[in-house]
């Protein structure tokens, strides 16, 4: 309700809409010292999605969002013969992205945007999980991370605006600036990373 009042206040030279999107990731983290004993992880895919806010004056517009967003790892190894066994580290936050956006093309219909700008994470839940042959086993692993997360969002899109609604889709790369590892020794570090595909309408 805030930031649609906001969007009703904003002067006429100005264009501003409110709107959710959703989509999803390919996470990861960057793990150091690396070590040739460390497995060889893989994405863990998830979904993410929230509301988002924007305001463009001309070339240059602000959007801050707030989001749902799963991250972590996988990794698979072999568990007998022609069986594999999977971990997954299933890191649930709420994220509040502050993007600057360029636009491309101020004007017209289509107008290709690229953004940029720091993140800020709060760690809901984290979940491990193992699945083999045998079946499937879980376990709260929350203790093991830091319940912030700092990062940085650099993207591309396009915006569709039409009579009625601003239709959005675009994709971006998360690049984790703090250590989330709880109990991390001297030079050990455990950084998110990943790329994500958002489609939103706003109003």
């Amino acid at each position: 309700l805030a930031a649609l009042t906001v969007a009703a206040l904003v002067p006429q030279n100005l264009s501003a809409a409110v709107g959710i999107k959703g989509g999803f990731n390919l996470a990861n983290l960057s793990i150091k010292p690396t070590d040739p004993e460390i497995p060889d992880f893989k994405d863990l895919r998830g979904l993410t999605g929230g509301v988002f806010f924007t305001l463009n004056l001309g070339f240059v517009g602000i959007q801050p969002e707030i989001l749902y967003s799963r991250r972590g790892l996988m990794w698979e190894f072999e568990w007998d013969i022609d069986q594999m066994a999977k971990i997954e580290y299933m890191l649930d936050y709420i994220e509040v992205p502050v993007l600057l956006k360029l636009n491309v093309l101020p004007a017209g219909p289509v107008r290709p945007v690229v953004f940029g700008g720091p993140s800020f994470g709060y760690l809901l839940k984290a979940t491990g999980r193992f699945a083999s042959p045998e079946g499937t086993e879980t376990e709260d692993i929350k203790d093991m991370f830091e319940k912030t997360a700092i990062g940085g969002v650099v993207g591309a899109g396009i915006e569709i605006k039409t009579p009625v609604v601003l239709l959005t889709l675009d994709g971006r790369y998360h690049i984790g600036v703090t250590n989330i590892m709880a109990d991390a020794g001297e030079g050990e570090s455990g950084k998110h990373k990943g790329f994500s595909v958002m489609v939103g309408i706003g109003f």
